[in-house]
């Protein structure tokens, strides 16, 4: 039998948490942990899925609620903890911003509003909320144009933030800001005209 017959009888998911230990200090686990976490834990739940100590995971995610990165739910008998809100858009925003160029987002931010349109005229409504007051409950299709209407609200807001950080420079002198020739547009505007929702 040659070494290349003989077939290695570990655990690959063994060998990957350890690794992934090696590399990492206890917090950063836990916030990994932390910001694929999407209904609420407690530390215990945490710490088993970050390889460390209930108190290690507990001070951690402490740490993250201070840093806005967590929320928390009081529930009487301990602290639950899952990842912001905030942290998921701040997230998805900077994907954009480093994934798309300034003229990508413009277009398609376009494209977002253009098909938001096509809802609008189509049910003749401005918004879907107001679709689903008028929906039965057993309108399949319209209650699934609400859910892709809303879809395409929450990224056009996600393209809009993305957008803004092209403009931003939080280093420039207050003054500066202060002596634009055009005061009723607001810092992050810019020469691409009326992208708002």
């Amino acid at each position: 039998m040659t070494d290349t017959d003989r077939f290695w009888d570990g655990d690959v998911n063994e060998v990957v948490i350890e690794e992934w230990k090696a590399e990492t200090s206890p917090f950063d686990r836990v916030k990994e942990v932390l910001l694929a976490t999407t209904t609420y834990e407690y530390a215990k739940q945490v710490a088993e899925r970050a390889r460390v100590s209930e108190p290690s995971a507990r001070k951690h995610l402490n740490t993250l609620v201070d840093a806005g990165f967590a929320e928390t739910d009081d529930t009487g008998q301990g602290t639950r903890y899952k990842r912001s809100r905030e942290t998921i858009a701040m997230r998805r925003m900077q994907e954009l911003h480093s994934e798309l160029t300034k003229g990508e987002l413009v277009e398609g931010i376009r494209d977002l509003k253009g098909k938001i349109k096509t809802y609008q005229e189509e049910y003749d409504v401005t918004n879907p909320d107001d679709l689903a007051v008028e929906l039965d409950a057993d309108d399949g299709e319209g209650w699934t144009a609400i859910s892709r209407w809303r879809a395409l609200e929450e990224n056009l807001k996600l393209a809009q933030a993305a957008l803004s950080l092209y403009d931003f420079d939080p280093d420039r002198e207050r003054d500066t800001a202060m002596r634009s020739d055009d005061s009723s547009r607001g810092a992050f505007a810019s020469e691409t005209g009326d992208l708002s929702a």
